[in-house]
């Protein structure tokens, strides 16, 4: 009789559904919780994600019954050089050495980062187990700025994550300001930082390929210097920003002229080769045919040497040539090869009018240029080298896909090609700024952590 009593009692029932579903919501619950990063401390913040408030309230019943586990997560400060893992993401039934891989690119984690954030998986990916959590956005914690000393002077110390989140350079201490935030004086943080923008007045290829900003000036010159004015922006003397010169293509026009055999000195490979077009009278309308000037020597380096020799003596000799010798009486170039050039993909863009120019003129080095236009479907070996989105997703897609993280949906791959090597990783990723959906996550989350975070669209993690 007692028993049935127990049976029927709708406030034991009540009672037991209720230890039930506590016992089911913590079991289930198993992600990395966000962090408010406050100065001098690391609380986590259980209030800002709707999913956790379960979470909260499930391990607070918990507590008050004997033998149930609870979720509440660890407290204690993650240190420098820890993992600070954002979030993870449990495998299915079926896994193999590709999961990891797959992992990784699903949410625009490089594969040497996630191997990092997950110690205990082997390089080969051989011991992934199914039905697991694993750490797939995260972070190496740096050392935080939280005094608000940052930079170089103060051991590499970032203010990303605190209060104030822009390094100034002149004074190497965190703000908020937009003069701290400006490119050119933020040296990182909340900004793309020193490595995109020059914060001494250097640039160019001479200094990591840096651009000008801000107080700096807006042109960098051949000499690597940030500044204003023809010195910098000048047609001959300026390597980037916004320079006087601008290329005049036109991709119908005809041309038709006569050449004897010329010859130029190409150090692409670092041999000397001739260069002996055919002698002809030659019409076409594929090369492009740009305004030429009366350079009739110049130089460049790296990939654009023998580029720069060739097209500079015949006076074509755009940035990042520099013209050395000028004359009065130009050098007709070669006779029109009908052939039209393009940079090999993941090169810089400025490879594309050069190679266009030498090809269409008879020198086209392979290592450099290609007379196939550029891939726009996968091949085995080729990633994503170039892509596009539309509204917020613009600069993310731009971004991201020229490094080969290009997800489907938000961003349309537009050319293939060989690995472009991304920007060095910041150790700060970033997320969905406010009020954007999900399929911003992975996009903020691979961008910011390379340098590129942009507002409105992303947020610092």
């Amino acid at each position: 009789m007692m028993l049935l009593k127990v049976r029927s009692s709708p406030l034991l029932s009540f009672a037991l559904c209720g230890l039930l579903c506590t016992f089911s919501t913590v079991l289930a619950s198993d992600e990395c919780q966000p962090v408010t990063w406050l100065p001098g401390t690391r609380k986590r913040d259980m209030a800002q994600r709707a999913p956790d408030v379960g979470i909260h309230l499930a391990s607070t019943i918990a507590t008050s019954t004997a033998g149930i586990p609870t979720a509440t997560p660890s407290k204690a400060p993650i240190l420098p050089g820890q993992i600070n893992c954002r979030r993870k993401y449990a495998t299915s039934d079926a896994v193999n050495y590709y999961t990891c891989t797959e992992l990784a690119d699903e949410f625009g984690t490089s594969r040497d980062l996630f191997f990092l954030l997950n110690p205990a998986l082997k390089p080969d990916c051989s011991n992934i187990q199914p039905y697991t959590n694993y750490c797939v956005i995260g972070f190496i914690e740096p050392l935080r700025a939280w005094d608000g000393l940052c930079g170089p002077p103060h051991n590499g110390a970032t203010c990303a994550g605190t209060a104030a989140q822009c390094c100034n350079a002149e004074t190497f201490t965190c703000g908020n300001s937009d003069a701290d935030c400006e490119a050119g004086t933020c040296y990182e943080g909340a900004c793309l930082g020193d490595s995109t923008y020059g914060t001494d007045g250097t640039c160019g290829f001479q200094h990591g390929n840096r651009l000008c900003a801000g107080k700096w000036g807006n042109c960098c010159n051949m000499d690597g210097k940030c500044g204003i004015g023809g010195a910098f922006c000048g047609a001959q003397v300026c390597q980037s920003g916004d320079c006087e010169w601008m290329p005049a293509f036109s991709s119908n026009s005809s041309s038709s002229s006569s050449s004897s055999s010329s010859k130029a000195t190409s150090s692409t490979t670092g041999t000397t080769s001739s260069i002996k077009p055919t002698s002809s009278s030659t019409s076409s309308t594929v090369a492009a045919i740009p305004t030429l000037t009366d350079c009739v020597q110049g130089t460049g380096t790296g990939g654009y040497t023998g580029l720069c020799d060739f097209s500079c003596h015949y006076g074509f000799c755009p940035s990042p040539c520099t013209c050395t010798s000028h004359s009065a009486t130009p050098v007709a170039p070669p006779a029109l090869t009908g052939t039209r050039g393009y940079g090999v993909a993941g090169l810089p863009a400025d490879f594309g009018p050069l190679c266009d120019f030498t090809c269409s003129h008879g020198y086209c080095p392979s290592d450099v240029c290609s007379t196939a236009p550029p891939a726009t479907t996968p091949s085995p070996g080729n990633v994503c080298v170039s892509g596009a989105g539309t509204g917020g997703y613009t600069g993310l897609c731009d971004f991201c896909c020229h490094y080969g993280y290009c997800p489907p949906g938000p961003c349309t791959c537009t050319q293939y090609g060989p690995q472009v090597v991304p920007p060095p990783e910041t150790n700060s990723p970033g997320k969905e700024a406010p009020g954007n959906d999900a399929s911003y996550s992975g996009l903020c989350s691979y961008a910011c952590n390379h340098g590129y975070c942009p507002a409105g669209a992303c947020v610092f993690a």
